[in-house]
């Protein structure tokens, strides 16, 4: 059950088969960390695929998982020059990178059993507000023009 399904050299039915599972397990990781939680669609496909691609860097790189891992951390830094993230969003990057190398390794059931621990972990630490505060706090944000004299003028209204 711990083993890789990959030889010395990866197969068809091997390759098919990782493929497979690392995005049906990446789709699963971005509902799980859609939970109680909004982020954008892009972000949502972005988790669904990258274990997927991560498994076929890991897997061309022919074993070499000091290659392999040095080629998908610059795919994964991308996320990290784009819009800025949350933490959360950075956990849901690092777990799909561990699910994708995995499964580039062929190890399925590794895979399997790492993203039902992360994902369990996930969903009770969410419905319990782990970290978070029992007090419900807005920002507010107003713009105004530079050369506008605003000195005193919200004071009556923060009163």
């Amino acid at each position: 059950m711990l083993n890789s399904i990959i030889g010395s050299t990866v197969t068809l039915p091997a390759f098919i088969i990782c493929i497979a599972v690392a995005l049906a397990l990446g789709i699963l990781n971005a509902l799980v960390f859609s939970f109680k939680e909004r982020h954008s669609a892009s972000f949502a496909l972005t988790l669904a695929l990258l274990p997927m691609a991560v498994a076929v860097i890991i897997m061309l790189v022919n074993g070499n998982v000091g290659t392999g891992v040095a080629v998908a951390g610059a795919f994964a830094l991308v996320r990290f020059r784009s819009a800025p993230g949350t933490a959360r969003e950075i956990a849901a990057i690092f777990i799909d990178m561990g699910i994708g190398l995995a499964l580039g390794m062929g190890y399925i059931g590794i895979a399997v059993i790492f993203f039902a621990f992360a994902a369990v972990c996930t969903l009770l630490l969410t419905a319990v507000n782990f970290g978070g505060s029992d007090r419900h706090e807005k920002q507010l944000k107003i713009t105004i023009p530079e050369n506008f004299e605003y000195d005193g003028l919200f004071d009556d209204i923060f009163d």
